[in-house]
């Protein structure tokens, strides 16, 4: 039986590509050590699985077919430029978003469905973001570039598809492979949920 790395996600529609990739080169000015994810491969991580058994995935795969069916799209507003572990240290930047409880019960639904088929469940708190680059060494001044950053921030997104993906490591970085794609056609509520 194969292992594959594996990670649950809400990709980007085509029409907001644009903006985010002018915004990484904006950052990029500023920031020209840093690895940029992409606009194609951009994406709201609900779970990463690690590496995990083929059957396991197409059991995942099954099961986020009745979470399509429930939930409807999600709209969601961008918030804030961030870093992990912080702006002192990036490793990581990203976007935040915030789509409300709607975005929040999605998450809850997807992890019920890993534990439900024993997957592994990170332990880390949920951080709807949408990673823009990687460091390839400290950024003294990126808690300040982010802040100017966040200053002519706007928008919002509307994710309207639930992919399980495959992620092959390669030299250049990960490629990621959808394995099944849902789309959330669920009804909508007036409580947004």
């Amino acid at each position: 039986m194969t292992d594959l790395r594996a990670f649950v996600a809400l990709p980007l529609p085509e029409s907001v590509r644009p903006a985010l990739s002018g915004l990484q080169r904006k950052l990029a000015e500023d920031l020209p050590d840093m690895r940029w994810v992409p606009p194609e491969a951009l994406h709201l991580t609900l779970a990463f699985l690690g590496r995990v058994a083929e059957e396991s995935l197409e059991q995942l795969g099954h099961s986020m077919l009745s979470i399509g069916v429930l939930f409807p799209p999600v709209t969601a507003t961008f918030t804030r430029l961030g870093a992990f572990p912080n702006a002192d240290r990036p490793r990581v930047l990203w976007l935040g978003v915030n789509g409300g409880d709607r975005l929040t019960a999605l998450y809850e639904a997807v992890v019920l469905q890993l534990k439900k088929l024993q997957l592994p469940v990170e332990q880390r708190s949920f951080v709807p973001h949408l990673t823009l680059g990687r460091c390839r060494r400290p950024v003294a001044a990126a808690g300040r570039i982010l802040s100017a950053g966040n200053e002519r921030l706007q928008g919002s997104i509307r994710f309207e598809r639930l992919v399980l993906y495959e992620s092959r490591l390669a030299a250049r970085g990960a490629h990621h492979l959808p394995r099944q794609v849902v789309p959330l056609r669920g009804p909508c509520s007036e409580t947004g949920l």
